[in-house]
């Protein structure tokens, strides 16, 4: 199955590191947030092998239909910068768990 790499946050945002167990998590919020601004895309989070170990990246599915694939290179170039709201208050119940 064909996909397009996204991201592991919005671009303004900082990412955890490679190897960070919570990474796949944060990962995994970006997902749904992309999932809110583009409610016809598909994304999904997928691990990567680093020299350092395993780093997660939000990947939107294509061949999936017109709307989701759209959705897709939408998401590619126009996503948020920012976490919105609910992904950050995730995003801070996460950091929460970390300590």
């Amino acid at each position: 199955m064909d996909y397009l790499n996204i991201g592991t946050t919005p671009s303004e945002e900082d990412c955890l590191s490679v190897n960070d167990p919570l990474a796949r998590a944060e990962a995994q919020i970006y997902a749904r947030q992309l999932g809110r601004e583009f409610p016809a895309g598909i994304f999904r989070v997928k691990g990567f092998q680093h020299d350092f170990g395993v780093y997660y990246e939000v990947v939107a599915m294509l061949g999936q239909g017109e709307a989701s694939d759209a959705a897709a290179f939408e998401a590619e170039g126009n996503g948020s910068p920012r976490w919105d709201a609910k992904a950050r208050h995730e995003r801070d119940l996460l950091e929460g768990a970390d300590e």
